[in-house]
């Protein structure tokens, strides 16, 4: 008994080819209708169907071709007009602006308007136009000489020039350098030693070549210092080794109120360490420690900053640069509640004198 064939059976390949064969060309092309060009499983050079049927009629010659239609488009004859154009004519219809109709209350508001600043304008002088320009923030049509002096409520002199010379170039001023710091080290650890009252502020500013073993002596002669309230030690190369004697000496101080030890070479856990120093006293008012090596400090340095400053009750200013939104906001937060505590208590102390 002969079994039926299923379509999940294979089919001759050989016999496919066969009745492929046996079609003609317009029987091949009729099929190739019935393809869909986006079929995934058909090659991309069959998929743009080639419909040209002529015979080519020679070799493509791109010179020729364009002489050939340069030639065709001069020998024929250009569209008639309707009507021929004539140098200056406008045609169709002119657009005009809508007239437009005032009420007597309005020409009355432009009449009074128009007249209040005719008599301010004309009858300012030059100083009070300047003036106003500065208020008005027109900059660019003052010199900078004429803006201070009208913001300062001052008089514009001579040189800097009328309303007419507003933009005359002023000469460059000359401004000194200042002087190098002559401060000496081992002066003042020797005065720190000694505890010398006279001595109540250290500046070290700027003083390259510093040693960090004559740092840590001048840092470790005022740990039982009673007189030195402000200490600024910034640009002389600190390292993290005398960063740790830094908050050792914040620990052990109870008269400093200011350090400042701004642009060193200090890192972000050495700069949390200076900064918990602060908690077990709480004397220090104001600290100073950005730009440092370490330029970005990371979320956990600064959170364990912020941490610290939430805990303080006497620091009013921290000069350090943070990244990251929370941090600078507790931190922002914390000093101004510093800062009104202490406006209250004063407010507080002045009416018990009072009474």
């Amino acid at each position: 008994m002969a079994t039926k064939k299923t379509s999940n059976e294979n089919v001759n390949m050989d016999d496919f080819e066969a009745l492929l064969g046996a079609l003609n060309a317009e029987e091949l092309e009729n099929i190739n209708d019935l393809i869909d060009p986006e079929n995934a499983y058909l090659p991309a050079s069959d998929r743009c169907k080639y419909r040209v049927d002529k015979e080519a009629t020679g070799t493509y010659d791109r010179n020729k071709l364009l002489s050939f239609l340069t030639e065709q488009a001069k020998g024929e004859k250009d569209w008639e007009e309707q009507k021929p154009h004539v140098p200056g004519e406008k045609k169709g219809k002119v657009w005009q602006a809508p007239e437009v109709v005032k009420s007597p209350a309005d020409e009355d508001d432009e009449f009074l308007a128009k007249t209040e600043w005719d008599d301010v304008l004309t009858n300012a002088s030059e100083s009070e136009i300047v003036e106003l320009a500065a208020i008005l923030g027109f900059t660019g049509l003052i010199n900078q000489v004429q803006y201070h002096a009208a913001v300062t409520d001052k008089p514009v002199s001579t040189s800097a020039g009328g309303w007419n010379a507003a933009a005359k170039s002023e000469p460059l001023k000359l401004l000194i350098p200042e002087p190098d710091n002559t401060t000496s080290v081992e002066e003042c650890i020797a005065k720190a030693k000694a505890n010398d009252k006279d001595l109540t502020r250290i500046n070290l500013n700027n003083i390259q070549g510093i040693k960090p073993d004559v740092l840590k002596d001048l840092l470790n002669a005022l740990k039982e210092n009673t007189h030195v309230e402000v200490l600024e030690i910034s640009n002389v190369g600190m390292t993290d080794n005398v960063g740790r004697v830094l908050a050792e000496l914040i620990e052990a101080n109870t008269t400093l109120k200011t350090v400042s030890a701004q642009s060193n070479r200090l890192t972000g856990p050495i700069i949390t360490e200076i900064v918990r120093s602060t908690l077990k006293n709480q004397t220090l008012i104001e600290l100073r420690l950005s730009n440092q090596r370490s330029q970005i400090l990371g979320n956990r340095v600064e959170m364990e900053v912020a941490d610290a400053v939430a805990k303080n009750n006497t620091l009013l200013r921290l000069n350090l640069q943070f990244d990251t939104l929370g941090p600078r906001v507790r931190v922002t937060e914390k000093l101004k509640q510093n800062l009104d505590a202490l406006r209250k208590k004063r407010l507080a102390s002045k009416q018990e004198t009072k009474t």
